[in-house]
């Protein structure tokens, strides 16, 4: 009976051991900005990303320049946009603002998950939707006040802008100041809440949980504390109440529970498990920015989340060589409790019994 009690303890210290670290992740995650900024700000810096971000600016406001442009100056004008959308990527804002994003982001995916309990029906849990547009609004509106000073201050020279400006009659930088900044002011306070600048991080191991599901699930993380607790006083308890030669075997059940479960969340939360996918319908330009910021998210992710696989993966390979000495120990002190209490054989006895001649 003692065997087995010690063996469910065991059991059940190894699993909350794994619910402990899901439920630290999960907490970590969830209701507190630091992880998601993190792994936000590893994105908005990496080079690739920052090099589609361009693209996608100018796809969002290239079409600003107003009808019944004259030809020449169309040209000029659309000239001037690509050099401000580069601008807009270079913006050391940028960073800052998707980070600012991707937490309002996750603020928003836990007020959903608040509600889901109203949904009429399943939602799944697993969709986080980051807009971009308050990323691309903060950009475009630091480089057109840049864009607007050069203008006036007639700094820049773009290919026959003077041959233009002859044929026309007119001063490009006062033109553009007039006809093309406003335009573009007014595009850029469009495009914090365009539908089509955002981007959808799916989670793999969420894909087909409902949200009310993923609600109790987020709901219990706070209390990962009171399982590592409990996970430390029924291994205690375990080890306390196991006969000899049990011991080592209840830390050993205890490890192997820990290193299966730290084996099931580094797949759950593996680098593959995240996808990033572009609205439908969406511009060129914001489809290739997706896909530069899907390929910079696996190593964030990998930064961000594998600590706390691997953190119980260690603890588990410990508390298997720690099982292991105990039972060795164990087994050894057991033979030698069984050597001294064995009684010794009386051979001088034994040789008059078995000689006749001697009765």
């Amino acid at each position: 009976m003692r065997q087995l009690t010690a063996v469910l303890l065991a059991l059940v210290a190894g699993v909350l051991a794994v619910l402990a670290t899901a439920g630290a992740l999960v907490d970590e995650a969830a209701h507190r900005p630091a992880l998601v900024r993190q792994a936000a700000e590893q994105v908005a810096s990496d080079d690739d990303v920052r090099a589609a971000i361009p693209g996608a600016v100018a796809d969002a406001v290239g079409d600003a320049v107003p009808e019944g442009v004259p030809g020449p100056l169309r040209g000029l004008a659309q000239d001037l946009v690509r050099p401000m959308a580069e601008s807009a990527a270079q913006d050391e804002g940028v960073v800052r603002g998707w980070s600012d994003t991707a937490d309002e982001a996750r603020r928003a995916w836990l007020h959903d998950l608040r509600e889901a309990s109203d949904a009429t029906g399943p939602v799944p849990g697993g969709d986080f939707t980051i807009p971009f547009g308050p990323v691309a609004q903060s950009g475009v509106a630091a480089a057109l006040g840049d864009l607007e000073t050069d203008l006036r201050e007639d700094r820049l020279n773009l290919p026959g802008q003077q041959l233009v400006e002859r044929l026309l009659g007119v001063d490009f930088g006062d033109w553009a100041v007039d006809t093309l900044v406003g335009p573009l002011h007014e595009r850029a306070a469009e495009l914090r809440d365009r539908t089509d600048l955002t981007m959808t991080v799916t989670v793999d191991a969420l894909r087909d949980v409902d949200r009310s599901e993923v609600a109790r699930w987020v709901g219990a993380s706070v209390h990962w504390r009171w399982a590592a607790g409990g996970a430390v006083v029924l291994l205690a308890a375990a080890v306390l109440i196991a006969p000899l030669r049990w011991r080592g075997v209840a830390v050993l059940l205890s490890a192997a529970t820990a290193l299966v479960g730290g084996y099931l969340l580094a797949n759950a939360t593996r680098a593959e498990a995240f996808a990033v996918a572009a609205p439908e319908g969406a511009p060129a330009g914001i489809a290739r920015l997706v896909e530069r910021v899907e390929q910079a998210l696996r190593p964030a992710v990998d930064a961000a989340l594998a600590p706390y696989a691997d953190g119980l993966t260690t603890a588990g390979w410990i508390a298997l060589a720690v099982g292991a000495a105990l039972l060795v120990a164990e087994l050894v002190l057991s033979a030698a409790r069984a050597g001294r209490t064995t009684p010794p054989r009386d051979r001088g006895g034994s040789r008059a019994a078995a000689d006749p001649a001697s009765r």
